[in-house]
């Protein structure tokens, strides 16, 4: 993925590269020393620990909405 470039709302235009494909990112998530032309590595993983606590939150807080439970 290489950065495009840095709009001045602070997001940055992605291109997955090198197929072309553009998207934006908040620039904030990107490396301090990062800039236009330079490739990124990406790695996307599941975090299940906190996906299992989100979703036993999730079912509390419909719980709670609904009026279920020990309230």
């Amino acid at each position: 993925m290489q950065i495009d470039r840095m709009a001045d709302s602070g997001w940055a235009v992605l291109r997955v590269y090198p197929k072309g494909r553009v998207f934006e990112v908040p620039g904030e998530l990107l490396p301090a020393d990062s800039g236009p032309g330079d490739v990124l590595e990406v790695s996307i993983s599941v975090d299940r620990e906190e996906s299992r606590r989100l979703a036993g939150e999730n079912r509390r807080l419909m719980d709670e909405m609904l009026g279920k439970g020990g309230a």
